[in-house]
This record gives C-alpha cells, sequence and structure tokens, in this order.
C-alpha cells in the first residue's frame, strides 16, 4: 500500500507564509479598532445639563435635546480648535450637528407637564467631525496628552508654601471647574502621601526623584511646578507672577515666568482663582497649537517594524493607527521577525515622529532605513529630567 505523500517545504517557509496573509489582516484589524479609548474620548462629552419648558413635556425634551446637542459641539469645538480659530467654526442648528453625532444617552430624566430636565452624554462621530472641520479649513488637535499634575507654590517673604495651609494659590488650582481640554490637570489633595512624596522646596528645585515619586502615584506624565508671587504691594496695576516650570514635557524644566493684571477689587481668593483659571487654559492652547493637524501637506515613509510575535505587531499596528497625524498605512513585506510598511501622514517628519512618540512608538533611522518601535512603558522622559512629554 502506497504512503501518503507530504508536502516539503523549506524550513521557516509557514511561518513567513502564515505572516504575510496575516499581518495584512491584523492591520486591518487595527486601523478598524473603535478610536482607541484615548482618541475616543476626545470626542466624548460628558455631562450636559439640559433644562426646558414649554406648554407640553414632549415639547420641553424637543427643547431640551436641541440645546443638548449646541452645548455638546461647542464644548468640543472649544476642547479642540485653537480659540483663535473657534470664530471660523460656523454656528450649527441642531439638525446640522446631528450627523456628527454617534450617540448619545440621556441620565437623571425628570419630566412634568410642561418642563423637561436631564443630563447628556455624547459621542461624536471622529471621522465626520474632522471632514466637517477639514472641509471649512479649520485647523484643530485630536492628540490628548498623558495627565499633567500641576504643583501650586505660593511664595510669601521669601518663603515657599505648598501644602501649608492657607495656600490661596493651591485653593485656586482644587476649585477650578470646567477644564475640558485635550490636557487633564491633576491637582494633589494635599494628603500625608504627598507631604511625603515631596515638599515645597523639593519641588522648586526640580528635584527629579521626589517628583518622579508623587508623579508615579498619580499617573502624570509630567508634572507642573507653578510659582506664585503676588506683585508689589501698591503696583499699578496689581498683578501676580507665575513662574512654572514643567518637567517631563518639551520644555526640559525651563521656568516660564508670566505676568497676570488681576482685579484690585477682588478678594485674594478671587485673584488667584481668576489667575489659575487663565494659566489652565494657556496650558490647554499651548497644547493644541503645538499638536494642530495639518492636511495641507503631508509626506510618506517605509520603515521596518521589528517584531518578536503576532502580541507585538497588533500592539504596533493599534498605536500607529491611533496617532492622528497618521493618514494610511499599508503592508509592504513581512517575516517572522520584521513587518515592512509605507505610511502616509499629515503634516511634516518631526511633528509625526513626536506624535508618535505620544503613542510610545519610535521612529529612528538605522543603517538601512527608517525604523518603527515600541517604547516600552515607563521608559522615555521622565517628570524631573528633560525630554518631550509623552
Amino acid at each position: 500500500m502506497a504512503c501518503p505523500t507530504r508536502s516539503r517545504r523549506k524550513p521557516g517557509a509557514p511561518a513567513v507564509t502564515a505572516a504575510l496573509f496575516l499581518v495584512p489582516l491584523l492591520l486591518a484589524i487595527a486601523a478598524a479598532w473603535p478610536a482607541a479609548a484615548r482618541d475616543a474620548s476626545v470626542f466624548l462629552i460628558r455631562d450636559v445639563a439640559v433644562d426646558a419648558s414649554a406648554e407640553n413635556a414632549t415639547h420641553a425634551r424637543d427643547i431640551a435635546l436641541a440645546d443638548g446637542h449646541a452645548v455638546a459641539f461647542h464644548r468640543l469645538m472649544e476642547r479642540i480648535v485653537p480659540m483663535t480659530a473657534v470664530g471660523n467654526v460656523p454656528q450649527l442648528d441642531s439638525g446640522d450637528i446631528a450627523p456628527l453625532v454617534q450617540s448619545f444617552e440621556v441620565d437623571g430624566e425628570k419630566t412634568s407637564r410642561v418642563r423637561y430636565l436631564a443630563r447628556l452624554t455624547f459621542q461624536f462621530d471622529r471621522a465626520a467631525v474632522r471632514r466637517f472641520l477639514h472641509a471649512r479649513g479649520v485647523k484643530f488637535a485630536v492628540t490628548r496628552a498623558k495627565s499633567r499634575l500641576v504643583l501650586p507654590v505660593l511664595r510669601m517673604a521669601g518663603t515657599y508654601l505648598l501644602w501649608d495651609r492657607p495656600n490661596p494659590w493651591r485653593e485656586a488650582w482644587a476649585d477650578l471647574s470646567g477644564l475640558d481640554g485635550l490636557v487633564p490637570l491633576a491637582i494633589p489633595s494635599g494628603d500625608l502621601k504627598d507631604l511625603r512624596d515631596i515638599s515645597a522646596r523639593q519641588a522648586v528645585l526640580g528635584d527629579p526623584e521626589r517628583l518622579g515619586a508623587i508623579a508615579k502615584r498619580y499617573g502624570a506624565g509630567s508634572v507642573a511646578v507653578m510659582v506664585a508671587t503676588l506683585g508689589r504691594k501698591g503696583g499699578s496695576p496689581p498683578a501676580i507672577n507665575v513662574s512654572t516650570a514643567t518637567h517631563g514635557a518639551d520644555d526640559g524644566g525651563r521656568p516660564v515666568v508670566e505676568t497676570f493684571p488681576v482685579d484690585p477689587a477682588d478678594t485674594i481668593d478671587g485673584q488667584f482663582r481668576s489667575v489659575a483659571s487663565r494659566v489652565a487654559r494657556r496650558m490647554q492652547e499651548a497644547w493644541k497649537s503645538s499638536n494642530l493637524l495639518f492636511f495641507d501637506r503631508g509626506g510618506q515613509i517605509e520603515a521596518t517594524v521589528p517584531v518578536s510575535g503576532l502580541e507585538e505587531w497588533v500592539a504596533v499596528s493599534r498605536a500607529l493607527s491611533d496617532t492622528p497625524s497618521t493618514h494610511e498605512t499599508r503592508v509592504i513585506s513581512a517575516s517572522r521577525d520584521a513587518v515592512r510598511i509605507r505610511v502616509r501622514y499629515f503634516g511634516d517628519a518631526d511633528g509625526f515622529r513626536a506624535a508618535l512618540r505620544r503613542n510610545q512608538l519610535d521612529l529612528r533611522r538605522g543603517e538601512a532605513g527608517w525604523i518603527l518601535t515600541r517604547i516600552p512603558e515607563g521608559r522615555g522622559p521622565q517628570p524631573g529630567a528633560p525630554g518631550s512629554e509623552s
């Protein structure tokens, strides 16, 4: 009886063949992954309070939902469009906004015969919003930063105060509300763990070990040490000076000093709250300006992605598709330990590389061309050391 014959393959061929079929499939899966959590959250607007009255509850509900669409759209535009360009966004009614909304949820709904109250959550359609703004020539940013920890230090009579009470500067930051930008801000509570992690003097000196300790505990990617000093008594106009050193960000912890005029009729607490609000908004605007998407220019590169297995490739491809300035990714070839890709991107090469770093990817030139690798979690710039914010 004849023995069944078996086809013979060269060593390694099955793995290569499998990779050639699996990698494009995995790339498609990663590209179709519903905008990863960090990106999807950019287009998520929570806690939209609506309250409307009309001749009946049904009409009141219609009015409230229309108002909610308008409020949510306005908040989204303020989040992703620079303040200098918000005026270029056309005014839309709820019917025009609806196609930009992927879904919305209603919570805490209350009705009477003539009144409707609720809190709404809107998930805007990422692609639809991008097309809408791009078609109208409005520049915008959708890259969300890692959380930034703010350490508000008050300088009085030559003494630095951080956890001491009273510290109206730290209390002003703790009282901030309505901050809904691309840079999530964390304000320490001032508990015993905070006191153990870092002192006011260590914060002002930029002690990398102590800054790293408190940043790690709060899960922050950078730490902004903000030293506020009341202007000279009797100065005209009265002002508060703020020196900000952001550790773990692009400025490498170099202090930036700004002077903010305040209302002399306001209380000390009110003056500090006003300045804290302005500083926070400036941080958001600076981040947006440095992360704008430029659809009118771009480029492409071919890069090799070293991979140890399918899991690593999936992680790289998801992070790549999750980078807002990535326009298109195609697989050119694959082997057991590397994937060759062609990537088209928006903007310039330096901006694209910076955007990749924020998604834990490193693009660098090797002897044979560009190499794209993952940056292990916990590696890269740390608070207290110079480098790019992740």
